[in-house]
């Protein structure tokens, strides 16, 4: 190896420093982008995690009231206290996490 040689520990064969000046600086282009992707699914992720952990942030995807949304569980003992739950709406609230009383849909809130 020369002088102007310059060995980078992701590629094999030493190479030029030039090269290896270019290859740094893709390099760290390519780990922005890679960066900034994984920093827009863990906010979109830790959104989704607060929603489920919340209700009260949430609005039904059906009538759009978010002053009636419980969580499946909260919603499942409010509707049993009141003597609306079913059967079929137990099922329900067991696949979905959320629950909106004004409308009485199930639902698992999605995010963008």
């Amino acid at each position: 190896m020369s002088d102007d040689e310059i060995t980078l520990p992701w590629i094999d064969e030493p190479m030029d420093s030039e090269e290896a000046i270019e290859a740094l600086g893709q390099a760290s282009i390519d780990d922005g982008d890679h960066l900034e992707e994984l920093e827009t699914r863990i906010e979109r992720l830790e959104r989704r995690a607060s929603a489920l952990e919340d209700g009260s942030s949430v609005e039904c995807p059906e009538c759009d009231d978010g002053g009636n949304v419980y969580k499946a569980g909260v919603g499942a003992a409010k509707l049993a206290n009141d003597g609306g739950l079913t059967d079929g709406s137990a099922d329900a609230l067991n696949r979905e996490s959320h629950v909106c009383l004004a409308c009485h849909e199930s639902f698992t809130p999605t995010f963008e």
